[in-house]
């Protein structure tokens, strides 16, 4: 089978407005819905997840471009016109989608320093337990799925479910109290944040 251009480079972002303004809501749409999904699932923000995401991406964009667009292909394209030409064209464009995404990410890690695999939904939480000195645990929590949303419900009970031992689990129910009557103290309310700032007990 002759090399093929992928629907990326055939116009997938381009054409009449209302051709591309689908192509740009499925694209978006499944991308950010995916990413989201597979974000919950693993607990983990990292280059994987992202390129889980874009290849969904690229492969909706495909089948809409494919089955819904009329663009006449391009020289030397043969254009899908049958379920499994959809389909391979799909998996061709969603792999191209992460690969190029997945080396955009570890390029961004190799010089801006940053490790991406730190997942903002435990920013909070894994930052108390740095302060704590009880890093190790971050499995624990990423295990049981206490997030930071999470942090202001702290029980004992919960605690001992993700097997935190009984030591640690005293440090950090008393930083969560800790943390609780700061920011009563100082902003009057009653809602929770965390603050790296404040000294060990």
């Amino acid at each position: 089978m002759p090399n093929k251009p992928s629907t990326m480079t055939t116009g997938s972002f381009s054409g009449p407005p209302k051709v591309l303004a689908l192509n740009l809501a499925v694209f978006t749409a499944v991308q950010a819905g995916l990413t989201l999904a597979v974000k919950r699932y693993r607990g983990v923000d990292d280059v994987q997840t992202n390129m889980i995401g874009m290849f969904g991406a690229g492969a909706s964009l495909s089948l809409t471009t494919n089955i819904f667009g009329n663009q006449p292909a391009s020289s030397g394209q043969v254009k899908p016109t049958t379920p499994s030409a959809y389909a391979i064209d799909a998996v061709r464009t969603g792999a191209l989608f992460a690969a190029l995404n997945g080396a955009f990410m570890k390029l961004g890690q190799r010089f801006g320093g940053k490790n991406s695999s730190q997942d903002v939904y435990y920013y909070h939480t894994f930052g108390m337990l740095a302060t704590l000195g009880l890093e190790k645990y971050e499995k624990n929590f990423r295990r049981g799925q206490l997030m930071d949303d999470c942090l202001s419900l702290l029980s004992d009970s919960a605690l001992r479910e993700i097997k935190i031992p009984p030591g640690p689990r005293l440090k950090i129910l008393n930083y969560v109290a800790a943390s609780k009557a700061n920011v009563t103290a100082h902003q009057g309310i009653g809602d929770f944040g965390v603050h790296e700032t404040i000294s060990r007990a």
